[in-house]
């Protein structure tokens, strides 16, 4: 549940640490000294007294990972069969039905010369997500996605029309106000209505696309801990939002499942997925393929068509991150596919030549002179061999932890939670369905501290920084409909291209957003040569939410 939140950090006495008489201040990046960017070594806060028991332990790698998990059971994650048997995602269907969504664009990919020469790697990029449709998270990728089906189902419609186009918005909007009108005037059922669980962002999202899914009332149940000012930005998107005393994000969990048991009106949506629930937590993690592919397409550009070579994920209940790890290690069976394909080509060339060279089939073309050259006979890009599979790296809160902890085991864990300003990833249980793709594809985790967040949203500030941004000469309207291919659809899209002004202020990130610079920061410093993280590498951060205000940590 990455970044879900613009909800604020609570007090500093709550992590562990004495604060001084003064109330912590409340500052936005802006307000923030810029003196804290001067040491890039950043002392850690003790751990809270409630803080789980692995925050302290060594820097969990997956091959540590998989030998401690081989001591414990002999049975280790096949990681090959794990990602060739994961279900194809339709990017172009999810991208054609974004494009349908009011304020549709692309995000920025953002370069930031200076942090990369800090962190000595040759390029870092940051996707920036602090404005997706309008929101301050990418969270409105997944639940929208999640909202259409989940709703498509409960009407039995099929979101894909004989004629091959998309069911639209707007046809299922209506037909969702069409059965709840009946509901209310005509058979005496309760309408249907939307309920989950949050700790801000998810949720914001959930009741946006509520509204413009039919206007279908939703519910949420919401840690005691969240602020009011985040419960009044929930209210105003048009939820009913109910606070469960004394309760953290686990427990709001239990008591929405327990609700949708009892009332077969409501739809319950999560980014969460347990046993009996991998639908709707899988349409989630498809959704937030349209993040990606945009990364893609924009590494590429900037780089004169190179891919990245490290990705840097936050990790909550973990949707967020498998959605990453699935697609990069998605593509990297691909290229092992492809290199298996160019051997059985090879072999079948050889077949057909002499010793001397020439064909045995009575042509006049040579052979090639090495398998090189075979691999390089008639291609533009650089072969499959020479290929680097994109690494995935993962960055958790040390109060919630529960991937290392995990890892460290062999199994999926809950750990006990502690306050934290990186609210989206105050999770102290994974998602059922990402566990296994994070076992068997995160590279690398590490933990960080609220400081460490802190400084790194500090830093990315007052970042130099050049967008990789999209030309507007192309008309990017929602399509009514459509999806790239059909006869309603598009398959134009905005050419990105490179601003070569420096932002102005940097970037505006929230904790959350800003925990994978920290994180990038804390593996060049303890993991450089493992990771092989050097001048010929290109980092992307997803950075997941933009700035809001927190209570500032004390060192």
């Amino acid at each position: 549940m990455a970044s879900d939140g613009p909800s604020a950090g609570r007090a500093a006495s709550s992590q562990g640490i004495m604060p001084p008489t003064e109330t912590p201040a409340m500052a936005p990046p802006s307000a923030l000294p810029s003196s804290t960017f001067a040491s890039s070594t950043v002392p850690s806060r003790p751990p809270a007294s409630s803080a789980p028991p692995f925050p302290s332990a060594p820097p969990v790698s997956l091959l540590a990972a998989h030998q401690h998990q081989h001591r414990a059971n002999s049975r280790k994650p096949d990681a090959t069969a794990i990602f060739r048997d994961y279900p194809p995602v339709d990017t172009a269907a999810i991208a054609a039905f974004h494009r349908q969504l009011p304020h549709y664009a692309a995000t920025p990919l953002r370069c930031l010369p200076s942090i990369a020469a800090e962190v000595g790697v040759g390029q870092v990029f940051l996707k920036d997500e602090s404005d997706r449709f309008g929101m301050p998270s990418f969270k409105i990728l997944g639940a929208s996605w999640a909202v259409y089906n989940a709703l498509a189902k409960a009407m039995g419609l099929d979101t894909i029309n004989p004629d091959g186009s998309m069911l639209s918005l707007e046809t299922l909007a209506a037909a969702v106000r069409t059965y709840n009108d009946r509901c209310l005037h005509e058979s005496g059922q309760r309408p249907l209505q939307i309920i989950s669980t949050t700790e801000g962002n998810w949720g914001r999202a959930l009741a946006r696309m509520a509204r413009y899914a039919g206007g279908v009332a939703c519910r949420l149940y919401v840690p005691s801990f969240m602020p009011q000012s985040t419960q009044e930005i929930l209210t105003r998107e048009g939820a009913d939002v109910r606070v469960v005393p004394g309760g953290n994000y686990d427990d709001c969990v239990a008591v929405v499942r327990a609700e949708a048991d009892r009332d077969s009106s409501v739809l319950l949506l999560l980014d969460v997925g347990f046993e009996g629930y991998e639908e709707v937590a899988q349409w989630v993690v498809d959704g937030y393929s349209t993040m990606l592919v945009e990364a893609d397409e924009q590494v590429r550009e900037a780089t004169d068509g190179r891919a990245a070579t490290h990705v840097v994920v936050p990790v909550g209940a973990g949707s967020i991150a498998q959605a990453v790890t699935a697609h990069y290690r998605k593509q990297a069976e691909e290229v092992i596919k492809g290199e298996k394909d160019d051997e059985e080509d090879m072999d079948d060339k050889d077949e057909k030549y002499s010793k001397s060279g020439e064909s045995v089939d009575g042509s006049n073309k040579k052979c090639p002179t090495s398998h090189a050259e075979a691999i390089w006979d008639g291609r533009e890009k650089l072969p499959n061999k020479l290929r680097r599979r994109t690494a995935v790296l993962a960055v958790e809160a040390d109060t919630a932890a529960c991937l290392r902890a995990s890892l460290a085991v062999g199994r999926r864990v809950t750990v006990a939670t502690a306050d934290t300003i990186m609210c989206g990833l105050n999770c102290g249980t994974l998602s059922q369905t990402a566990w296994p793709i994070l076992q068997a594809g995160v590279d690398y985790c590490v933990a960080v501290s609220d400081r460490q967040a802190h400084v790194a949203v500090q830093q990315l500030w007052n970042a130099d920084e050049r967008a990789i941004v999209d030309d507007g000469d192309v008309d990017t309207k929602p399509v009514e409909g459509g999806r790239p291919g059909s006869k309603n659809g598009s398959n134009r899209v905005k050419k990105p291209r490179v601003s070569e002004a420096a932002g102005a202020g940097g970037v505006a990130a929230g904790p959350c957003g800003a925990a994978t610079l920290a994180g990038l920061r804390k593996m060049c410093s303890e993991a450089r040569d493992l990771l092989k993280l050097d001048g010929d590498s290109v980092v992307v951060l997803f950075c997941t939410e933009g700035a809001r205000e927190y209570a500032v940590p004390f060192v």
